[in-house]
């Protein structure tokens, strides 16, 4: 995540920081709004015709995001200013690769570099591994990301230690 974020833009910072601390489907980032991001009550809240599954739910916002600078909070407006996020996360794979690759070269360390490979919504999945681990709790979590407690528990459960 270090490594993503110090590689994105601006205007891709406030996508991956509501993705990665909020565990918010890239789909549902954008379509919205940062009228609906309540830095004050620390809630998101996902309308439904914003939201994958159609219902609407609330997001805690959690320390980590609370404590995003505040020039990358907007009144409203879109959070994303991208259609296409897919060439977004292209642009910053190949520079977190550049990056390990002269990383790797600087310190001619006989292992080679491990190339970074994006993975579709890899945020949300690593937000709600490690959601699940710190709450302990299969329901609250299936409730704050939109799924069901059978799909939490069946894909998220003890990934990651607390």
């Amino acid at each position: 995540m270090t490594e993503l974020l110090a590689v994105a833009s601006d205007d891709q910072l406030p996508f991956m920081a509501i993705s990665a601390f909020a565990g918010v489907r890239h789909a549902e980032i954008q379509r919205l709004d940062w009228a609906n991001v309540d830095k004050e009550a620390a809630i998101i809240e996902i309308r439904a015709g914003t939201a994958k599954t159609a219902s609407r739910r609330g997001i805690p916002i959690q320390p980590n995001l609370a404590a995003w600078p505040e020039y990358q909070w907007e009144e409203a407006g879109p959070v994303c200013s991208f259609t296409n996020m897919v060439d977004q996360f292209k642009d910053m794979t190949r520079k977190v690769n550049q990056a390990r690759r002269a990383a790797w070269a600087e310190t001619a360390a006989e292992e080679g570099w491990a190339p970074f490979a994006w993975k579709h919504n890899v945020l949300r999945h690593s937000f709600i591994s490690y959601r699940v681990a710190e709450v302990q709790n299969v329901v609250q979590v299936a409730l704050e990301a939109g799924n069901s407690p059978q799909m939490i528990f069946q894909h998220y459960r003890e990934l990651v230690r607390q």
